[in-house]
């Protein structure tokens, strides 16, 4: 709790008038701070600890902070932040949290919620990372986690280098030669991929916001306090 002891009545009023005024900022602003710190530290963890994290930037956007809008705030009362995928819908009374750049991470939800996704035309091409065969590395975008045009499987598919092993109507494999006498496996073909639920952010959010927030709230209301002027 912040206390503020003054003798003077008309002063006291202003003070008080004063710090009414940036509570929105200060509630908007530390509710935001909690929510990209706890992103930065609990959550990446998490992620870490269950994903193998090829670039920051993919983690980044599809655990993308929105912050609270200070006019919503102010206006309704109530501050919002949230961390959300990027290329999904804003959420009301929050700003940021989206980009322009053409990028699809619906696939995350799967990990979630488990399910199954099925290929849209023949079959799913998925990249192999383990296995008894040496694996062809699938390289990825370092700013939106797509794998590079020359490593996707439509683009190995039509190479001299590359060959199916397996059955047509059954699970088959995309296999590399990558020198004389080595040869790698890069995409397993399949009618569909089971995800099974394995990542929970919800309440690593919960947990790393709510031990924050207290401390963040002040820091912003003492914030918008210094920066605030006083008329005498």
């Amino acid at each position: 709790m912040i206390r503020i002891s003054v003798v003077d009545k008309k002063m006291k009023d202003k003070i008080e008038a004063l710090a009414n005024k940036q509570i929105p900022f200060a509630v908007s602003q530390g509710l935001s701070n909690a929510v990209q710190k706890t992103r930065d530290g609990e959550l990446k963890r998490e992620y870490q600890r269950v994903f193998e994290k090829r670039n920051e930037q993919f983690f980044k956007l599809t655990h993308s902070v929105a912050r609270a809008s200070i006019s919503y705030t102010k206006n309704y009362g109530v501050a919002i932040a949230g961390v959300k995928r990027a290329d999904s819908p804003k959420i009301a009374g929050t700003v940021g949290g989206s980009t322009k750049r053409k990028f699809d991470s619906s696939f995350m939800e799967a990990h979630v919620t488990g399910g199954i996704r099925r290929a849209l035309r023949t079959k799913k091409a998925v990249p192999i990372t383990k296995g008894k065969s040496p694996i062809y590395p699938i390289t990825r975008s370092p700013n939106t986690g797509k794998v590079s045009n020359a490593r996707k499987a439509k683009t190995l598919y039509n190479q001299d280098r590359t060959f199916m092993v397996g059955s047509k109507s059954g699970k088959s494999v995309l296999m590399v030669k990558t020198g004389k006498n080595t040869v790698k496996a890069a995409y397993a073909f399949v009618d569909a991929v089971e995800n099974k639920k394995k990542y929970n952010p919800m309440p690593v959010i919960m947990r790393g916001v709510k031990s924050r927030l207290k401390t963040e709230f002040k820091a912003s209301f003492v914030k918008g306090l210094s920066t605030a002027r006083l008329t005498v």
